[in-house]
Parts: C-alpha cells; structure tokens; sequence
C-alpha cells in the first residue's frame, strides 16, 4: 500500500512557501506542494527520521503554527508530514484552504 492510499483525507496540488521548522519559531522557508486537512508533502532538503515532530507556519487566516510529524523522507525532494493535534477550527480552516485550490486547478 502507498502512502497515498493510506491517507484519510484528500491532497490537492498547492504551490505555497511556508515558515517551517523543528521548533515552533520556524526558521526554515521552502513549498508545500501539496496539502490536505490531514497532511502535506514539504518540499525541501531538509532530511528527518520518520515521527520526527516539526512545525509549519500557516495563515488561515490568521497567522497559526500547526503542529506535525514526518511519516516519510525522500531523499532530495522532501517530507510527508502529516498534521497532528489540530483544533477544530485549525481542521475546518486548512479544509476551507484545501477547497480553495481545489477550485483553482479544476479538481472536483
């Protein structure tokens, strides 16, 4: 099984720079490039061991640091992180950004 087909929530295609890091002051900036209420793929060449916490910087539509861990690293292209611990409206808000996109490209 792939780690696409083991997600519960749906990834559409973003193109967004984020703040992100190990701790929540977030000195590192690269792209998601996908995202969905439970997860994101970070593109970066940052490397990290599966579970590893980290941080992502958010606006939705404020500024929000949300919290997650890495569920797999590929080597020189990024990370699968996936959300953890999200508020409802921290859910309700990155699902209102995920249907945004979701309208940008087309996706139905």
């Amino acid at each position: 099984m792939t780690f696409a087909e083991q997600r519960k929530h749906e990834r559409v295609s973003v193109d967004i720079y984020v703040y992100w890091g190990w701790t929540e002051d977030c000195p590192f900036r690269d792209r998601i490039i996908n995202l969905g209420v439970g997860g994101c793929f970070l593109r970066t060449d940052q490397e990290a061991p599966r579970e590893r916490p980290l941080f992502i910087k958010f606006w939705l539509p404020d500024e929000r640091v949300i919290r997650g861990e890495v569920r797999y690293h590929l080597e020189r292209v990024g990370l699968g992180v996936e959300f953890k611990w999200l508020a409802a409206h921290e859910a309700a808000q990155l699902a209102a950004l995920v249907e945004h996109y979701k309208g940008e490209d087309g996706s139905q």
